[in-house]
């Protein structure tokens, strides 16, 4: 898993829910760029997005992100929390970019 210390690596400027989570997806999709999953019979889809798109018909500009994680078989009896049964994507360590303001 890409280990996280949430003292050091979480940049100050990141005070809001919505940019932990661009924030995250962002590095999974940069640590995991070719990284698919079988989402389906057949189907497979990268498990990381994110992407910056022109919305005109309100003129601003949207992040779209798409996260397929893999959960373990223990949520179905254990007893923490939904996040907690999230399986790693990669071991790849965050780039220090992303832990820069």
């Amino acid at each position: 898993m890409t280990t996280l210390n949430t003292a050091t690596d979480i940049p100050s400027q990141i005070d809001t829910v919505e940019k932990l989570a661009a924030w995250c997806a962002g590095i999974l999709f940069a640590t995991n760029p070719t990284l698919t999953v079988i989402e389906g019979v057949g189907y497979t889809e990268r498990a990381a997005q994110v992407g910056d798109f022109w919305v005109a018909a309100d003129s601003k500009t949207r992040k779209i992100v798409r996260l397929s994680l893999e959960v373990s078989a223990d949520h179905l009896s254990g007893t923490g929390k939904p996040w907690t049964f999230v399986q790693p994507l990669s071991n790849t360590p965050i780039p220090a970019s992303f832990k820069a303001n």
